[in-house]
């Protein structure tokens, strides 16, 4: 019993005694309103950047004209409000987004309009 005892102390006091090897300290400061908008302008910017290197993107520039690096300039111009803007339109607006969905509901209704009679399509 005694030696039991013992052992579950040791291992406490080994416990404890490694803690604080464990522990890391992390240092943290105040930063101004300037430096938290730079810092969110500029995961704004990545984002931006990102969504302009997309395929689908460079090929609507592509068609429209625009060099893809002038449109990647003009976009590291905008000022934070231009960028926050944009990136706004860019998620309501993904490139290339809605074709499944829209041939999936034009199947739907045709199938629907079959099966009521109005229209004879899949039976030639």
């Amino acid at each position: 019993m005694e030696r039991k005892s013992f052992r579950v102390t040791f291992s406490a006091l080994i416990g404890l005694l490694m803690l604080p090897l464990a522990s890391f300290s992390t240092h943290a400061e105040i930063i101004s309103s300037q430096q938290a908008m730079a810092m969110e302008s500029g995961q704004i910017l990545t984002r931006v950047e990102t969504w302009l290197r997309q395929e689908a993107v460079v090929e609507e520039l592509a068609a429209l004209g625009v060099d893809p690096e002038v449109a990647a300039l003009r976009v590291a111009a905008l000022s934070p409000a231009e960028l926050e803007q944009m990136a706004e339109r860019i998620e309501e607006l993904p490139a290339g987004a809605g074709v499944i969905e829209v041939l999936g509901i034009t199947f739907l209704v045709l199938l629907i309009l079959e099966f009521t009679g109005v229209i004879n399509i899949f039976n030639r």
